[in-house]
């Protein structure tokens, strides 16, 4: 099948017009094809919004973090946790919690558990991320972190809304095709009864 011909078809599925061979059936499917296409459209839109918002309150976020968490070296008290493979996939987690101390921006000495890599031993250091307190916290959030979220959230909110239109759009064309073919039946019982 050429490039027009598949044109042609896709054409006539949601133009129908004045064929006497279409079928009312054949017309409720070029305006669902049309109703899908359009939401699929006016969804984007939409998804472009959702993912500036979750990106807004991500960068948000983000500064917070970058302004209230700070980097310092911990320093080991005892072995990092052993490393771990596991079947297939190689390093099962590649971070244990370890026993270590560490000094805060005002000058005070902590200890307490942070995550070290597997096979650290006592005595290395390893770099922590701390907050205001001083208590060891995640790494924060970046800009590209927050973009990303954003891009993600909007791209995936779009796919899915693509998913639940095909699959109501399927579900239509199985049940248009039902009665099509219940009608194609009632037609050649009653050719053949002639």
């Amino acid at each position: 099948m050429n490039t027009s011909s598949r044109w042609s078809r896709a054409w006539h599925m949601v133009h129908p017009g004045r064929n006497p061979l279409a079928r009312r059936e054949d017309r409720i499917e070029a305006f669902t094809v049309l109703l899908a296409v359009a939401l699929v459209v006016l969804a984007l839109p939409v998804a472009a919004v959702v993912a500036s918002g979750v990106f807004a309150a991500r960068a948000e976020q983000a500064a917070t973090e970058q302004a209230t968490r700070y980097r310092a070296d911990a320093t080991l008290l005892e072995d990092g946790g052993p490393i771990a493979i596991e079947g297939r996939s190689g390093v099962a987690d590649d971070t244990s919690p370890a026993e270590a101390t560490w000094v805060t921006r005002d000058g005070d000495s902590r200890v307490g558990e942070v995550q070290a890599t597997r096979g650290t031993r006592a005595g290395a250091k390893v770099p922590v991320w701390l907050d205001e307190s001083g208590n060891p916290v995640a790494a924060p959030l970046t800009g590209l972190d927050a973009r990303l979220l954003g891009v993600g959230t909007g791209v995936g909110l779009w796919l899915a809304f693509i998913v639940v239109v095909l699959a109501g759009y399927g579900c239509g064309r199985v049940l248009l095709d039902r009665v099509r073919w219940a009608r194609w039946q009632e037609e050649w019982r009653e050719f053949a009864s002639h």
